[in-house]
């Protein structure tokens, strides 16, 4: 399912729609970005976003995979939050992996570290369990079309 963006603009630009795939209390978006930062980085984005979130920006995660500098965000429109970190590839190894992994066993900790603890009272892992084959198949057809 495709349609408008429920975040914020981000740096660089997007290799197609964003796709949108809703699992219960959570709205996971999926595009691919290019250009982004001085180093021309590249890669999977994965969009958390919280259904019951006041407002067009909805994002509560953004799991960016990619090339370089693999790293995440915390961020909370509601509350001003946009906490960036990197992701250490030595300690954590690939990022794709890193970001499914964080989804199937850590996401609601996650949510609750965003200040949106409405979300993560309403989260049901089964729903996200149910759309992770999904996911995870775009991640890897994308992985395979970008990096042949």
């Amino acid at each position: 399912m495709t349609q408008e963006a429920m975040h914020a603009r981000m740096g660089g630009d997007v290799a197609g729609s964003e796709e949108l795939i809703p699992a219960g209390a959570v709205t996971f978006g999926l595009m691919y970005r290019t250009g982004v930062g001085e180093k021309n980085d590249e890669g999977i984005c994965i969009h958390v976003y919280g259904n019951d979130v006041p407002g067009d920006d909805k994002e509560l995660l953004r799991l960016d995979c990619f090339k370089y500098d693999p790293h995440y965000h915390y961020r909370n429109a509601t509350i001003k939050q946009n906490e960036r970190l990197m992701l250490d590839y030595t300690a954590e190894g690939g990022s794709v992996e890193w970001a499914l992994d964080k989804i199937r066993n850590r996401l609601p900790a996650m949510l609750l570290r965003c200040g949106a603890n409405e979300t993560a009272r309403n989260f049901d892992q089964r729903d996200v369990n149910a759309v992770l084959p999904k996911i995870s198949a775009w991640a890897e057809s994308k992985t395979r079309e970008s990096y042949g």
